[in-house]
């Protein structure tokens, strides 16, 4: 990693390439729902599964967007079935679950910490 003279990263770094992928609305709930399968899907089911979890109404084009930036940065790898028409069919490469696992950890995280912090705001307000 690329840092400048207060060790932090440069603009241009993988690091900071890495989070501004993740920092986008719908990369993470994509990642988890490639991450939850274990087949490759497509962007209708990918659609489907994270509009039910998250109550939002996503286009097809959004989504392919996305997979598309995934796949450039080598998080997501897509398949061209041979059907007519032919379909795309996503699934995460090995960086990507790799990078799965992890925001499984970070979700964990941000549920018991939220957990604890109703818990506490609760107890407070007694």
């Amino acid at each position: 990693m690329t840092v400048n003279r207060m060790n932090e990263p440069t603009i241009n770094s993988p690091l900071t390439e890495m989070f501004s992928h993740l920092g986008r609305p719908w990369t993470v709930p994509l990642i988890i729902a490639l991450g939850e399968r274990s087949y490759n899907t497509d962007v209708r089911e990918l659609r489907n599964s994270i509009d039910s979890s998250s109550g939002k109404k996503l286009s097809v084009s959004t989504i392919s967007k996305c997979l598309s930036d995934l796949t450039q940065i080598g998080i997501v790898e897509g398949i061209v079935q041979e059907h007519t028409p032919p379909k795309a069919e996503y699934s995460l490469t090995s960086a990507g679950r790799q990078l799965y696992r992890h925001l499984l950890q970070i979700r964990h995280l941000a549920e018991r910490a939220s957990l604890e912090n109703s818990l506490t705001d609760s107890v407070s307000a007694c």
